[in-house]
């Protein structure tokens, strides 16, 4: 995402710069579709900037996602992401400059494109034979693997119909890059909340008493081990999901 230049940051800010860099575009994306009151896209920031006060644009960015936690606290919320994210501490100037990109942000990309530019920003895996998914019924549930963010679920509920995020996933996510791309996914797709992403560290499958391994799953899908992919079908995956179809792409 050109328009919101993280390359000056320090490496000890740039987690949070990436991360609010990936949930102002998806903020000014739901507002361009007409799910959310514009305030980021407005233009000049009128509403902003009248009532702004000594309040400067990095709180502006505090506010926003404070807003937007309240129906999806992943991934607004720090504290629910993790990563040790701080917004409050993102230099002025380069908030400054974010905003002022905005009108020059393309906010029609097809929706497959954007979660791709989504997810390259956020440093995750893309090359996934998404096409070799299966047909899921709208009564049946899929548990998406850690190491993708959401992005086969994102697939699945695009191309076919009955499906939601919600009612027919769970994605399970390692790391705050993941759960941040799922959350912006939950975005994308109007979900009403983004409790379907949990955070689930790969060796915690491993335990029998885990609770993903207590719930019935139709569908198991992940990465490709080929391609980065955390887990075997054969001695692990089978096993640990007896009744599902597992695929890995």
């Amino acid at each position: 995402m050109p328009s919101f230049d993280v390359s000056s940051l320090s490496d000890a800010q740039r987690p949070t710069g990436v991360w609010a860099a990936s949930l102002l575009h998806a903020i000014a994306r739901d507002e361009a579709a007409g799910r959310r009151r514009p305030a980021l896209t407005e233009p000049k920031l009128d509403t902003w900037t009248r009532f702004r006060g000594r309040l400067s644009s990095v709180d502006l960015v505090s506010l926003l996602f404070e807003d937007a936690a309240v129906l999806h606290r992943v991934p607004f919320d720090p504290d629910a992401v993790g990563g040790s994210l701080r917004p409050d501490r993102l230099p002025e100037a380069v908030t400054d400059g974010w905003l002022q990109s905005i009108e020059s942000l393309s906010l029609s990309t097809a929706g497959a494109d954007y979660i791709l530019e989504q997810a390259r920003l956020l440093g995750l895996p893309t090359r996934m034979a998404r096409s070799d998914l299966h047909v899921v019924k709208a009564h049946q549930k899929v548990l998406e693997l850690p190491g993708t963010g959401g992005q086969l679920a994102h697939h699945l509920v695009s191309s076919q119909k009955d499906l939601t995020l919600q009612d027919n996933f769970i994605v399970a996510c390692s790391s705050w890059q993941e759960l941040t791309l799922a959350g912006v996914i939950a975005l994308e797709l109007g979900a009403p909340h983004s409790d379907f992403a949990v955070r689930t560290e790969a060796a915690d499958l491993k335990d029998a008493d885990h609770p993903l391994r207590q719930r019935s799953f139709d569908f198991v899908v992940g990465l490709h081990p080929d391609k980065g992919g955390l887990f075997h079908v054969e001695d692990q995956l089978a096993i640990w999901f007896p009744t599902a179809k597992v695929l890995l792409v």
